[in-house]
């Protein structure tokens, strides 16, 4: 077999390259967020209805049963409790959402 020029190497690494990229992009993980409804102006009332682009990111999960487990174990220490405080009614709201929900990034989304 002959000599094979330089630039058929550098032309089959950058068509790897940019295969292995596509594939990557692919590939990419999507996160979980705990989010928690934000409060009135006065502090005294969780506002459950308001956009999830106005909710508080509280918690940043690789899977939504990391999630899930963490939100279960926030409510499990309220429970049982008679008079909740707003802070507990929030946490009672509270949601686990996939990173990239449109309706984390934009207010024209109606709640589920």
């Amino acid at each position: 077999m002959g000599v094979v020029p330089a630039f058929c190497f550098v032309a089959q690494l950058a068509k790897q390259t940019r295969m292995k990229l596509r594939h990557l992009a692919g590939l990419t993980l999507v996160g979980w967020c705990l989010i928690m409804p934000p409060l009135s102006r006065d502090r005294q009332q969780v506002e459950k209805e308001a956009p999830f682009s106005r909710w508080d990111t509280v918690g940043n999960y690789l899977t939504a049963t990391g999630c899930k487990d963490e939100l279960a174990k926030l409510t499990a220490l309220i429970s049982g409790n008679i008079n909740l405080s707003v802070i507990q009614r929030r946490v009672l709201a509270g949601k686990c959402v996939a990173a990239d929900d449109p309706r984390l990034h934009a207010d024209n989304f109606e709640m589920y």
